[in-house]
């Protein structure tokens, strides 16, 4: 079971939330390090910077006491349609497998969403909120372009050296043509 947590604010009490709820709070300042916060089976209460399970990707500052976050803004979703529409795994995934198959720019496009924002799924966590895609993808869609790009020129250097000499040949007859067109003018008189 996950402790619960209770902030004091001003002269009102918000709580029970979670531990991740607290950090997002925190990142998106709703509340400060300096607000009082006591877990539901603790009696006193305490400023948030003091809570050290929140600060786990922190920095000891000089007093070497004071643990001072890294905050990091990540939007939290629970509903998978208020999800921005680049940021969904159904259209990123679509994006990545066209792309790969028929059209590169959409596995460029999908390459630019993953690696920008992140990419979030139907399925959610214990908390509720949607689950993300791991970073593993990234090093999948690194290693798709690459692949991509090798296949398609290979691709073209295979179809210019089979249908090169039907083109030279082609634009021999072309030339041909012209020059028989040119004497026909001139014949006219034009």
């Amino acid at each position: 079971m996950h402790a619960l947590y209770y902030i004091a604010k001003g002269q009102k009490t918000l709580g029970p939330c979670s531990k991740d709820d607290l950090r997002n709070f925190l990142a998106y300042g709703s509340i400060r390090d300096s607000d009082l916060v006591k877990r539901d089976d603790e009696e006193q209460w305490r400023p948030v910077s003091s809570l050290l399970e929140l600060h786990v990707a922190g920095q000891i500052l000089a007093d070497g006491l004071t643990v001072k976050p890294v905050r990091r803004r990540v939007a939290r979703y629970r509903d998978y349609n208020r999800v921005p529409y680049d940021q969904r795994g159904g259209v990123v995934l679509r994006r990545m497998i066209f792309g790969f198959l028929f059209l590169p720019p959409l596995l460029w496009w999908a390459a630019v969403s993953l690696y920008s924002d992140h990419i979030f799924r139907r399925k959610k966590d214990e908390n509720g909120y949607l689950k993300i895609w791991g970073r593993w993808v990234e090093v999948l869609i690194t290693i798709m372009i690459i692949v991509n790009a090798l296949a398609w020129w290979m691709g073209i250097s295979y179809a210019s050296w089979i249908i090169g000499p039907g083109i030279r040949e082609l634009s021999n007859t072309a030339g041909e043509a012209v020059e028989v067109i040119k004497g026909l003018m001139g014949d006219i008189g034009l």
